[in-house]
């Protein structure tokens, strides 16, 4: 009764307004905006829209984008949203060369350093894992069906972010929490282990966000409803 419940109150909040995002490629080369299902990409340094070429046809999406991500060196680009679809584009070509569907609807998705795997949080709070086909090589499973990592306890993950080293990633959600999770070299196989919480904020977060410096140190941002924004270090 209880999921009964909750797949009733996601799907009464289909018309929910859903704010544009914009992405930028980390080497300044396109920015990626969507607005709705619609997902728009202007090449910087040509001047120009990019066409996107999705072998599924017609719209790249047919509900809300509620999360888009670049990888760390900008050869892959990560979109998913309402239609519980996780798209995957290679930005040379921006041609989508992967479709995950999700059981629930996608609230944030990321793209880990070495551009290996894709994961994304659904609307229950569970963080999935997937591999990315023409990147995985002999990691790929049989069926390449997401796998779940870890979960929030059915609270809604509003952001994901993987640390600039590869070796942990931030999830943050609704109830003021932000978890950094440390990630298995094979985190199919291998296990994540909790490497601390970040308990700064009295109210949701909205936005996390990693920064590093030359001398190796990182810090976490992350910015929530209660005005105000909070660095961790580690």
């Amino acid at each position: 009764m209880e999921d009964a419940a909750v797949e009733e109150a996601e799907v009464s909040g289909a018309g929910e307004f859903a704010p544009a995002l914009v992405a930028a490629h980390p080497l300044g080369n396109s920015v990626a905006v969507a607005v709705g299902p619609e997902l728009r990409v202007f090449d910087l340094k040509g001047g120009c829209a990019v066409s996107l070429s999705d072998d599924s046809g017609g719209c790249s999406h047919s509900d809300a984008i509620r999360a888009i991500s670049f990888s760390a060196d900008g050869a892959l680009f990560a979109s998913a949203g309402d239609d519980k679809l996780v798209k995957i584009w290679k930005t040379d070509s921006w041609r989508c060369i992967q479709t995950i569907t999700s059981e629930k609807r996608v609230s944030a998705v990321a793209i880990s350093k070495d551009g290996l795997y894709v994961t994304f949080a659904d609307k229950f709070g569970v963080i999935w894992l997937v591999t990315v086909g023409e990147h995985g090589g002999g990691q790929v499973s049989s069926d390449n069906k997401p796998v779940s990592l870890y979960g929030h306890y059915c609270s809604i993950i509003t952001s994901m972010k993987f640390s600039p080293d590869g070796r942990f990633i931030a999830t943050a959600d609704r109830d003021f929490k932000i978890r950094v999770t440390s990630f298995p070299k094979n985190p199919i196989k291998g296990a994540p282990e909790i490497q601390s919480f970040c308990l700064g904020h009295t109210e949701f977060v909205s936005s996390i966000a990693f920064t590093s410096h030359s001398g190796g140190s990182s810090f976490l941002l992350s910015g929530g409803g209660d005005s105000s924004v909070c660095t961790y270090s580690f």
